[in-house]
């Protein structure tokens, strides 16, 4: 699992989007913002007229996303720890 804030990924967003097509989960902070680069599904296996509460479903079925929803402040927290990790480091 990597953790970037924004203008850390930007200069190596191809290599990034890489990892993330090879199984590496890829989170990208943007402020109190927090998206996850994971590969995604081939399209053939998808159904037609696939609603966002079912392609939500099956994102967390298939382990690429976190167990359960975010919940506020969440992102914000991994992101100060992160940050102070960094720091220390």
């Amino acid at each position: 699992m990597g953790i970037y804030i924004i203008s850390e990924a930007k200069p190596k967003l191809g290599a990034l989007v890489r990892q993330a097509a090879a199984g590496k989960t890829i989170y990208l902070l943007n402020g109190k913002d927090m998206v996850a680069l994971v590969p995604a599904r081939p399209t053939h296996d998808a159904t037609g007229g696939l609603d966002v509460h079912t392609a939500n479903a099956r994102l967390a079925a298939s382990g690429k996303t976190p167990p359960t929803p975010w919940k506020a402040g969440d992102a914000s927290r991994l992101a100060k720890r992160t940050l102070r990790r960094r720091a220390g480091a």
